[in-house]
């Protein structure tokens, strides 16, 4: 899937409703949904491959912290968490800063 059928697929799912306002592993992951979120939104609603440097950097944050969030979760919440993870990575790996 590219970014935007993975945006898409994401903006449809449900945030995991036993994790709203909680830590997992030491991280808030309601607080890197929608930082994440709001990131890609921005991208994928962009012209061209481009990103500022300030969202450029919260999305790298965002993917570390989605990787030490990731093996604490299963189900739905992992499958949702992967896939913003996913972005995230695919969104640092091509963007270019403007």
């Amino acid at each position: 899937m590219n970014i935007t059928e993975l945006w898409v697929e994401h903006s449809q799912a449900r945030f995991p409703e036993d994790l709203g306002g909680k830590d997992v592993n030491g991280v808030c992951v309601t607080s890197i949904d929608s930082y994440a979120a709001g990131c890609i939104s921005s991208y994928v609603g962009r012209e061209g491959k481009s990103i500022d440097l300030e969202r450029y950097q919260v999305l790298q944050k965002c993917k570390c912290d989605l990787e030490e969030v990731l093996p604490h979760l299963d189900g739905q919440a992992l499958e949702y968490f992967d896939r913003l993870r996913e972005m995230c990575a695919i969104i640092v790996s091509e963007a270019s800063i403007a």
